[in-house]
């Protein structure tokens, strides 16, 4: 019988050891990210005149492969590094009452949003042109770019699915000493930047869609 758990433990222990060589050779060396911009930023919908706002629970994962892949590994560091982005989009949005990301905290009649992140480099993308770069000290410039794909899938209190939306964006990251005066750019900025315009793209298309229900503060007309 094959030994899926050591194939599983093996592929995280992998996976980790990619992400520390990665982030030893960002740290001794120059790197700047830049933004494709692939996504444009949205304006949400005002809900201030409504009394009643849609309760949510939020289950947010961060994959690293192509979407809907079977090959696709759950990178829980990812996603953990990104929840309080995710927690102050939701927030600032002023679209729900009440939001979670604990499913403990979920309560009966709350809708659900399933939001996941995919990281599907091209050629490797560039994690592989860092360590080409890192190679030759630096001294060698390479550029690498980092592809992400959020899918939403929406369903209402009952667990009936509402809506399913997806959209696709960029990063793209220069590596070499001559980028160190760019290093303010950070790849953590960039990225923060795109996954927060692609959440509110997703998030104002259901809205759009009427697929959540609103309440309007009761309107009296004063007696004469």
């Amino acid at each position: 019988m094959p030994s899926f758990g050591f194939v599983h433990i093996g592929t995280d222990i992998m996976q980790f050891g990619k992400i520390l060589a990665l982030g030893l050779v960002l740290a001794l060396g120059g790197c700047a990210s830049f933004t494709k911009d692939e996504v444009a930023p949205v304006t949400m919908p005002s809900m201030a005149n409504y009394a009643n706002k849609p309760n949510v629970y939020v289950d947010f994962d961060f994959y690293q492969g192509e979407p809907k892949s079977g090959s696709a590994v759950e990178v829980p560091q990812a996603r953990d590094q990104l929840k309080p982005q995710l927690q102050k989009i939701l927030t600032d949005s002023g679209l729900f009452g009440r939001v979670t990301l604990d499913e403990f905290q979920k309560q009966p009649g709350d809708y659900s949003l399933r939001l996941k992140m995919y990281n599907h480099p091209p050629n490797a993308g560039s994690m592989v042109l860092a360590f080409i770069s890192g190679f030759s000290m630096m001294v060698i410039p390479a550029y690498g770019t980092d592809q992400y794909t959020l899918s939403l899938e929406g369903l209402d209190g009952q667990g009936q699915a509402l809506t399913t939306a997806s959209n696709h964006d960029a990063v793209g990251t220069w590596f070499g000493i001559w980028f160190i005066p760019l290093m303010a750019n950070t790849p953590k900025e960039a990225v923060n930047d795109t996954f927060t315009r692609q959440v509110n793209a997703l998030l104002k298309q259901m809205v759009d869609s009427k697929n959540l229900k609103y309440s309007a503060l009761e309107t009296r007309i004063p007696r004469v």
